[in-house]
């Protein structure tokens, strides 16, 4: 961007920091594309400057199959629906290369070229549905791939001042902030929001000790919830985000190294449902639940072991089953609780000998420690599409 401004072209609106499918097997990190509107600058020239910026810094080397999109006008239907689709499918390398040469846009790309998909997705991104913003602000070189220099205390300051309008600052759970990466990419830290002014306030309030190469704020899909379809059991494949409404049909159970998990079930079959360990106290919340609960789940649909599995993001429990214990009753000679003699057998007190039949046992109504509501993974654990429970209302 600044390379073609350099040349005289003017940057129409904000840039745009698009994220496509989350569960794609070839994404890479955080699965993002860019892509931004230019005028007053020609196409070969535009060229000549992505092209160099790319080949100076993408790791082709290691195989990055980067690409670039170039398309005149404004995107048309044809290339929003190939948006939607790299957001919640997986999109064949060869449709990206088809819906190119239909709407007349120029690919360049190196090494398998993958990087089309997110190219062409990130120009016929559809944020009518709700967008948000991230302010980035980059390092210089000299200080690429060494510890960020970021004042903790003032990022949970700015967090206190500035939620809900910004989000996911912090980890309360942790105590850790989240606004810095922690891999040696180029980037010093990232503040998301709903708003761009309030962005620029926010980053004002961080203390940050070594100095910056530039910042720039993008419009983006995040915490839209875009990658989502609502599914039932019999439509839920490999590599798609869903919701899914159903009846919890086996009690929650933890499986080795923490993870848990559980069975949905809904009017067309059945499906496992797992909160992994990152999810923290999240799992704490699955596991208080018990058959019979309706819920809605959020999810990443994977295929392991045990079959499709839904990845818990958030889960959204609309009614609680009333949870009954059986226990046998108190003596009524001694007033002793009375133990069982076996299934369908009766009751024995054992202090004086007295009998029950197997009706007299008492049925105990145990008050539900969770409410019906939306519950969520902590920050750490959130992918960037999903869209935090405190955003509320704002989008």
């Amino acid at each position: 961007m600044r390379g073609l401004e350099a040349l005289g072209a003017r940057l129409i609106g904000y840039p745009r920091l698009v994220r496509l499918n989350p569960n794609c097997p070839y994404k890479t990190r955080g699965n993002a594309a860019v892509a931004f509107k230019v005028e007053g600058v020609e196409l070969e020239k535009a060229e000549d400057v992505m092209t160099g910026v790319i080949e100076e810094f993408s790791e082709l080397d290691e195989g990055a199959e980067t690409g670039i999109a170039f398309l005149r006008g404004e995107p048309d239907e044809r290339l929003r629906g190939f948006y939607w689709r790299a957001v919640r499918e997986l999109v064949p390398l060869e449709d990206g290369f088809r819906v190119a040469e239909e709407i007349g846009a120029k690919l360049i790309y190196y090494n398998g070229g993958m990087g089309i998909i997110g190219a062409l997705a990130a120009i016929g991104a559809d944020l009518s549905l709700g967008k948000t913003y991230e302010l980035i602000a980059h390092r210089r070189r000299e200080y690429w791939g060494t510890v960020r220099r970021i004042d903790p205390a003032s990022v949970f300051e700015m967090d206190r001042t500035t939620r809900p309008y910004t989000f996911d600052n912090i980890d309360p759970e942790s105590g850790e902030i989240r606004i810095a990466p922690h891999t040696p990419c180029p980037v010093l830290l990232g503040i998301r929001g709903v708003d761009p002014e309030i962005l620029e306030k926010a980053f004002r309030m961080i203390r940050m000790y070594e100095p910056i190469e530039f910042v720039t704020i993008f419009e983006t899909n995040q915490a839209t919830d875009a990658h989502y379809q609502k599914l039932g059991t019999c439509d839920l494949r490999d590599g798609v985000s869903a919701i899914v409404e159903g009846i919890v049909a086996e009690a929650p159970r933890i499986d080795v190294g923490g993870h848990v998990f559980f069975k949905l079930r809904d009017m067309y079959g059945e499906i496992w449902c797992a909160a992994y360990e990152p999810t923290k106290s999240f799992r704490k919340l699955i596991l208080q639940l018990i058959p019979g609960d309706e819920i809605v789940a959020y999810g990443a649909v994977k295929q392991k072991p045990q079959g499709l599995t839904l990845n818990l993001e958030k889960i959204y429990i609309r009614r609680l089953a009333e949870k009954i214990v059986e226990r046998p009753p108190k003596c009524p000679e001694c007033g002793r609780r009375m133990t069982s003699m076996g299934k369908n057998k009766g009751f024995k007190c054992r202090r004086c000998g007295a009998r029950l039949p197997e009706e007299c046992k008492e049925i105990v109504r145990v008050p539900r420690a969770i409410k019906p509501g939306f519950y969520e993974v902590p920050p750490s654990a959130r992918r960037h599409l999903t869209k935090p429970l405190m955003l509320g209302e704002l989008l």
